[in-house]
């Protein structure tokens, strides 16, 4: 069943709110979804009861303004930034592809009203021998993991930690190799998947900052002075892209007006702005 996007439905809301008056299900089907042509009245109720999480046969042709209440994930998009928290995440993994390779180290900085506030970290024991890339990269070797928990109880501890924090943006930098090891883990162990959005340093980063150039973790700690002295380790990155992150937040607001977690969302999603190509 389709799913209106967080977006969509965020600023149906704040304009259904705001005439204050009863929706027809049709009109608040075809809202959610942003379409231009009327919805067929039996899929809208669908539809429309799906979003709302309510059996279908319960809702009635006009739905008040006040039964329209928001998701955790709505509410969320809601929060101002001062406010709001933010899962930062970095792994350390055996490999780039998430069907043969697994996680190897989980480091995690959660950031609340603008700070750092705790830290979640751990290696995850795996099913074969460290490479020897990866041991050359990251330092880690198989008498490091030898004793540590395997997946089937480091992902529950680490997935209790993400929750105490519902629906708060999954955050790392180049999201979405990260975001995949996690869902494909997550599942494998039968663990619900994490519902937040996921969100892209690197990608706000070309937003907020077009003019520095060049993204990578590296030069994003350079540009801020951010010093990283546990590189390509899962917290030492962690750590670093959270303290980005906070700076990039600090420059949302401060340049482009950004205040919510829902305007944030709605950046993240738009096309960066074409670097000036200097006349010298």
């Amino acid at each position: 069943m389709l799913r209106p996007a967080p977006a969509v439905w965020r600023r149906a809301l704040v304009e259904l709110r705001a005439r204050g008056e009863a929706v027809e299900v049709v009109e608040l089907a075809q809202r959610l979804l942003a379409l231009d042509a009327p919805v067929d009245p039996p899929l809208a109720r669908r539809l429309v009861a799906a979003a709302l999480d309510r059996p279908a046969a319960t809702l009635p042709e006009r739905i008040p303004v006040a039964e329209l209440r928001p998701s955790d994930e709505i509410r969320v998009a809601e929060l101002p930034l001062s406010r709001a928290a933010f899962a930062v995440v970095d792994l350390e993994t055996t490999g780039l592809s998430t069907e043969r390779c697994s996680i190897l180290e989980i480091g995690a900085v959660r950031v609340a009203g603008l700070h750092c506030t705790d830290r979640f970290e751990s290696f995850v024991r795996p099913a074969r021998p460290v490479p020897r890339r990866i041991t050359d990269l990251t330092g880690i070797d198989d008498a490091m993991v030898a004793s540590a928990p395997p997946p089937r109880l480091a992902l529950p501890a680490f997935r209790r930690w993400l929750a105490r924090t519902p629906a708060a943006p999954f955050v790392a930098h180049n999201a979405g190799f990260d975001a995949r090891f996690v869902e494909r883990a997550l599942d494998a162990q039968r663990l619900a998947p994490y519902p937040g959005p996921v969100l892209c340093t690197r990608r706000l980063a070309r937003r907020i900052i077009p003019e520095v150039g060049r993204y990578n973790l590296d030069h994003l700690c350079a540009h801020f002075g951010i010093s990283n002295r546990a590189r390509h380790r899962a917290l030492g990155d962690a750590a670093a892209t959270a303290t980005a992150l906070i700076e990039l937040l600090h420059l949302a607001r401060a340049r482009l007006g950004v205040e919510t977690v829902g305007e944030l969302l709605d950046l993240h999603e738009r096309k960066p702005a074409r670097r000036r190509r200097s006349s010298r």
